[in-house]
């Protein structure tokens, strides 16, 4: 008789966290001389502005006896003081100062975390190995142009690993079983000649509400998506994720639409997007993450992205 093996819900295991730009706050969220503690890529982290306004991203913990910078942590001009001993840390991760001693050891250094505050976040650049960025995160216009309504900024928690959020996007047959789409749209999934970024365009203008989605993905968990619905009736969304732990994944998104259609339909269009997430939840919360999924020949976007998400990784 064949034994039974545990269920999938306790054996599976999914990734690790891929390597990318990821989000750990909103730019507006921290003021000079503000000093948060951040939980992410299931670590402990420290934030602040400097004086000058320079955000600031180090690990947590103070080398000298182990205090966390971003609780009850001080800055003081270009550093971080320890609250616990005053061990002052700027912002490559140096001890600066030790104010009880002139000589500071050279292992006296907390590490520094890649940051960038293009666009509505704050950014921290995650290699599992601490090397240097390979690309800039790109700058949106739409977000400092006239002819964009003034962003709205919405933030949600899913249980679920980054990668399995980012490949909802790339699954248009899901669209009419999920979202209760009326057929599924004509798309496709191009990767940019470089490797590094994805396209995925859905063409629904035969729908009864036409319009044209384009995703355009830098990495699992910072993506830009605008939808054309007609002339000059468009919305841009910008996400970006904060990967907590590997099943749990924070969410920032930034939206905006022409001006053109900001008092007509800007609210509904934009409350509608939020809204589908509600319909995504169910299965986010309760599915697993499949290594080899058994896939069909209808499934060409999701086999493009697995193909495209594997340079995310490294051993």
């Amino acid at each position: 008789m064949e034994s039974l093996i545990a269920c999938e819900s306790k054996t599976h295991q999914g990734p690790p966290f891929p390597i990318g730009w990821y989000s750990v706050a909103r730019k507006s969220e921290l003021g000079k001389g503000d000093v948060q503690r951040v939980f992410a890529f299931d670590r402990e982290l420290a934030l602040f502005r400097t004086r000058s306004g320079v955000a600031v991203v180090t690990d947590a913990f103070c080398p000298h006896l182990g205090a966390h910078l971003g609780v009850e942590g001080r800055v003081v001009g270009e550093a971080i003081r320890c609250p616990f001993h005053g061990w002052k840390f700027d912002a490559s991760g140096d001890c600066v100062e030790i104010p009880y001693c002139d000589e500071i050891p050279d292992r006296a250094k907390v590490r520094s975390w890649h940051v960038s505050e293009t666009n509505s976040d704050i950014m921290v650049w995650y290699h599992p190995h601490g090397t240097a960025p390979d690309w800039e995160v790109p700058e949106l216009e739409e977000l400092n142009s006239d002819d964009w309504s003034d962003p709205q900024y919405w933030e949600f928690t899913i249980p679920n690993h980054v990668q399995n959020i980012a490949e909802n996007t790339c699954d248009p047959e899901h669209f009419q079983y999920v979202h209760r789409m009326e057929s599924t749209p004509p798309s496709e999934v191009n990767i940019a000649e470089d490797g590094r970024v994805l396209h995925m365009i859905a063409d629904a203008t035969a729908a009864v509400n036409p319009n044209t989605l384009h995703a355009i993905m830098h990495n699992p968990g910072l993506a830009i998506v605008r939808t054309v619905y007609g002339p000059n009736a468009e919305m841009m969304v910008y996400s970006t994720a904060q990967p907590t732990t590997l099943n749990e994944t924070h969410m920032r998104w930034t939206l905006t639409v022409r001006k053109e259609i900001v008092d007509l339909v800007g609210d509904d269009v934009m409350r509608g997007i939020k809204e589908g997430i509600n319909d995504d939840m169910p299965i986010w919360r309760h599915k697993i993450y499949r290594d080899k999924p058994v896939f069909c020949k209808g499934d060409t976007s999701l086999v493009g992205f697995r193909k495209w998400v594997k340079q995310f990784y490294v051993n």
